[in-house]
């Protein structure tokens, strides 16, 4: 695939990523109990014990109307987690990468491996969720696991942003300039995902990297000569 091609198909994506993600804001996803300041969904991603899913739900597994109805708004949006949003993340920041490797093939190879292996750690990631949801008194086996997929995912999303990052450093004074708020996307999520992963900030940097690069892809699609030279590194 050309890399016009591959941007082309990245703007596809990446429209899909922000259709998926506006979506979640539908699927009244309410928490009942505290959720240390994160939304409901990644407030459900760190629960680490049983103690912490019963205080994010407050009632579940006790006929409370609340926990029911955000268990619910939950399942539904796994659902679309794994059948749309990781899916469209996944082929939009891979796809980038490949659009801009002619510049610099081992780091682009890098950044892709980055983002595929976090997109098949999310799909790990919801099937333990739908255990954790279906059986709220869960072994703490399965809290474990969790953790071993929810950590890496982001942090690999971290460094795949960090590096597609790079790539645009590599290319035109317009990728450069673009690759400024990615690159901060990707620290500022790194850094409170290890700082404190119930801050907001750290979803917001995924947010700002995403959408810097869908700007980006949006113009190269329609001009790639704007964004990444031809010849290798």
């Amino acid at each position: 695939m050309s890399p016009a091609g591959a941007w082309r198909w990245c703007v596809v994506a990446g429209i899909a990523t922000l259709a998926a993600s506006t979506a979640f804001g539908y699927m009244g996803i309410k928490p009942c109990g505290d959720t240390g300041g994160a939304g409901a969904i990644i407030a459900l991603e760190l629960v680490r014990t049983p103690a912490a899913l019963a205080q994010l739900f407050l009632g579940y597994g006790q006929g409370s109307a609340c926990s029911d109805a955000l268990a619910a708004a939950q399942g539904r949006a796994l659902l679309l987690d794994s059948l749309a949003f990781i899916p469209a993340y996944g082929t939009f920041l891979f796809l980038a990468a490949k659009a801009l490797g002619p510049a610099q093939r081992r780091l682009a190879w890098a950044a892709m491996a980055a983002v595929l292996a976090a997109a098949l750690l999310d799909e790990v990631e919801g099937l333990i969720l739908s255990q954790l949801l279906a059986i709220w008194q869960s072994p703490p086996d399965l809290f474990d696991a969790l953790f071993w997929v929810v950590q890496p995912k982001f942090a690999l999303l971290g460094i795949g942003e960090i590096l597609i990052a790079a790539l645009l450093l590599r290319g035109t004074w317009f990728a450069r300039i673009a690759a400024l708020p990615m690159l901060a996307g990707g620290l500022v999520s790194l850094y409170f995902l290890f700082a404190n992963p119930y801050d907001p900030l750290m979803m917001r940097g995924h947010r700002w990297a995403w959408t810097a690069l869908l700007i980006v892809a949006i113009l190269a699609a329609i001009r790639p000569s704007l964004v990444a030279r031809t010849e290798p590194a």
